[in-house]
């Protein structure tokens, strides 16, 4: 079972859940590379020789790695006794993350059940970047439960993600997080990157598709709430509790930035299908109860804002080539109004 998982911009489970995240980035073949030798390189005792500064008195008994990251090394550690298991998030890509993360972490506490940050190796270890350690998580990721559960638990614990999701406007950003990384639509459609990965005509339909809509993307931009920015099926842990399901962690903060709780909310939706629902209404229901405002033209605005998402994502030199055939088919999936192929 996965947890802490760093996400691509490709689809979660073959072809559901893109990442259209808003303005979610990809590692290059570099630091893919960089990460599977860091992989390599780290076994049982090297990993406890790293725990006795942070945990002196802890005797580790296994190392395994959580499969699904690209970005960072996440490692679950098992300990012997009644020690509960902890994950060991090591940062590749970009070491200024790890301190971002923490900060995000603290200021979310709060509000959100999210990731106890029990020890920070800031400058890290000899051949290991910076890394964090907190408890393993126990639970099912929304994805997990999609292969597996029935419709009516599948309704609860979209209902219970939408009101996580609407609490985490009470979040202010953080200062490393002072303003958005990401280009805004008008510069995304006319980078030269877009135009060469999808052409002057599909260029030109996604701008007529969403030139209606600035004014009101405008806004998306200017709100000043904790996004966390990939928002998706496999960054919330949820477990049941009786006959309710509850959000048990939100993981991955990495990508995250000051704007609308909007960017989240329509990543959450990208790859719901009208011919076979499964999180609307009930997401959204669960937003707007715990005080989440969605505009009155959602269902159109919604897939404006993952468009202009994946245009973003598109515009991205470091996208690797293997990811831009389905990119383009979400994208023309939005501007046509069909379900994801």
């Amino acid at each position: 079972m996965l947890r802490s998982k760093d996400n691509l911009l490709i689809t979660e489970d073959q072809g559901d859940d893109h990442n259209c995240g808003s303005g979610a980035q990809v590692t290059t073949d570099d630091s893919e590379k960089k990460r599977r030798e860091l992989v390599a390189s780290l076994s049982t005792q090297r990993i406890s020789d790293i725990l006795n500064t942070a945990l002196p008195k802890s005797a580790l008994t296994s190392v395994e790695e959580l499969q699904g990251g690209c970005r960072n090394v996440n490692l679950l550690l098992r300990f012997d006794g009644t020690q509960v298991p902890l994950v060991m998030r090591i940062y590749v890509r970009d070491p200024a993350m790890c301190q971002k993360e923490v900060c995000i972490l603290t200021s979310a506490a709060h509000h959100l059940p999210v990731p106890e940050i029990i020890y920070v190796g800031e400058n890290g270890e000899e051949g290991i970047g910076p890394f964090v350690l907190y408890p393993y998580i126990e639970g099912l990721t929304f994805q997990e439960l999609k292969s597996a559960g029935n419709l009516e638990d599948m309704a609860k614990a979209a209902f219970a993600v939408g009101q996580s999701l609407a609490r985490l406007q009470a979040v202010s950003p953080p200062p490393p997080l002072a303003s958005s990384p990401y280009a805004s639509a008008e510069q995304s459609l006319s980078s030269r990157v877009l135009i060469q990965r999808i052409g002057e005509r599909e260029r030109d339909r996604l701008q007529d598709f969403i030139s209606g809509w600035l004014s009101q993307v405008t806004d998306l931009y200017e709100d000043n709430v904790l996004v966390h920015g990939d928002f998706n099926n496999r960054n919330t842990i949820i477990g049941r509790q009786g006959d309710q399901w509850l959000v048990m962690g939100i993981l991955d903060w990495e990508l995250a930035f000051p704007g609308s709780p909007l960017w989240d909310a329509a990543r959450f939706i990208c790859y719901e299908r009208k011919a076979r629902p499964y999180r609307e209404p009930h997401f959204l229901n669960g937003f707007r109860e715990e005080g989440g405002e969605l505009p009155e033209n959602w269902a159109d605005f919604s897939r404006v804002v993952n468009a202009i998402s994946i245009a973003q994502s598109l515009s991205d030199s470091d996208v690797p080539a293997r990811f831009i055939p389905e990119l383009r088919d979400l994208l023309s999936g939005l501007i046509e109004g069909r379900d994801p192929a």
